[in-house]
């Protein structure tokens, strides 16, 4: 897992950096049961659209955390790999004046 900076109580952000954590917790957490359940043969024959499905979720997870720690999430939008997110969410955040 990647370290994330720690959140400071207190801080303007405070809360959408914990939340950021959760999702990246979250992400790790669903990936290594992907990997478990990738890893019997069987289950990846008769399940392999909701394996993939779990990657995805892991990605967007990743996705909306990155956007949630971002001093500008529209730039951080512009640099996610997930089109589905950018088309929903963009014209929906805005970057604090400097």
């Amino acid at each position: 897992m990647t370290a994330t900076p720690a959140v400071v109580p207190g801080e303007p952000k405070a809360h959408l950096l914990a939340v950021a954590d959760v999702l990246l917790e979250l992400a790790e957490d669903i990936e290594m049961m992907g990997e478990a359940l990738c890893r019997d043969g069987e289950v990846v024959g008769r399940h392999l659209p909701k394996l993939q499905a779990i990657d995805l979720i892991a990605q967007k997870q990743r996705s909306l955390a990155a956007l949630l720690r971002a001093d500008c999430p529209v730039s951080a939008l512009a640099e996610i790999g997930m089109e589905e997110l950018k088309v929903r969410l963009t014209g929906l955040m805005e970057c604090d004046p400097l």
